[in-house]
Order: C-alpha cells, then sequence, then structure tokens
C-alpha cells in the first residue's frame, strides 16, 4: 500500500478480536499470577522474586565444587561450565535423586577447560547460614546435598 493511501478503518469484527486478545492475556496473566508457576512462562507470577528472606531467619547459598585429578577442590562459576546457579538450584531434586548426572557437568567444565586436569568428582554444597536483622550470626550448616566421582555410575 502507497504511503499516501489512508489505511482501512478497523471493522467491528476487528476491534471485537482485539478487545478478545486484550482481556484473554489479562485474564491469563491475573490467573497465573495468583495460582501459576514459573513454568507457565511468560504467564508467570515469578515467584522466585516476590518473596523475601526473613531477616531473622535462615538463608542458603549453593554451589557447584569440581575435584581435579590432582586433588585440588574449587568452586565453579556460570561461565566455568555454562551452567548457571539458577540452574543448579532449580535442578537440585535431580541431582540429589542421581548424582551421576553431576557427570555431565564435570564433562562440560573439561570441555571449557581443555589444558585443565580431568575432573574426578564435583559435589554440590549447600551454606545455610542465619540471619539477624538482616545480617549474618555466623551460625551455619554445611549440607552435600549430592556427590559424584568418577567410576560411579554416570549417565
Amino acid at each position: 500500500m502507497p504511503k499516501d493511501a489512508a489505511e482501512p478503518p478497523l471493522t467491528r469484527r476487528g476491534k471485537l478480536a482485539r478487545v478478545g486478545a486484550t482481556l484473554a492475556m489479562v485474564l491469563a496473566l491475573g490467573a497465573t499470577s495468583l495460582w501459576g508457576t514459573d513454568d507457565l512462562f511468560p504467564f508467570s507470577p515469578f515467584k522466585m522474586y516476590s518473596h523475601a528472606h526473613d531477616p531473622d531467619g535462615w538463608a542458603n547459598s549453593t554451589s557447584l565444587i569440581l575435584t581435579d585429578a590432582t586433588g585440588r577442590s574449587f568452586s565453579v562459576g556460570d561461565n566455568d561450565t555454562g551452567f548457571r546457579r539458577a540452574e543448579l538450584e532449580g535442578q537440585l531434586s535431580r541431582f540429589r535423586e542421581d548424582p551421576g548426572l553431576l557427570a555431565l557437568v564435570a564433562e562440560a567444565y573439561e570441555d571449557a577447560h581443555p589444558d585443565s586436569p580431568e575432573i574426578v568428582g564435583a559435589e554440590v554444597r549447600i551454606v545455610h547460614y542465619e540471619l539477624k536483622d538482616g545480617e549474618r550470626t555466623g551460625a551455619e550448616r554445611l549440607e552435600i546435598a549430592a556427590t559424584w566421582t568418577e567410576g560411579s555410575e554416570a549417565p
């Protein structure tokens, strides 16, 4: 259509379709915000962002620790494996059920660091720490959520 030509007016049917689509979107967003889970993206409440830790309770920090063939253990970050901390926490139940899945994360580290010693072990650690008025009290508890060593069952 040439630039000069006026666009035809929206028909009654077109207006109803737009209003219907808008109402459907508003209803979907409202319903999933009240009763949905993060799996319903983009219609989801993102509950991970909607709750604050109790400033006088316990919080936790999850990390992935790898052990190489020299016996050195070290924490790895997102850039080391391509596996983000949020994914680690989101898949925690799977790692608990099948620690052999950690072999895949170790393999990803080896692929990203071909000149490094072979990875022979991995574990998921959760440090639970106490808060008082939003500050750490110094009280901590370490939980080993999953452990894999080379030679153990892997996928």
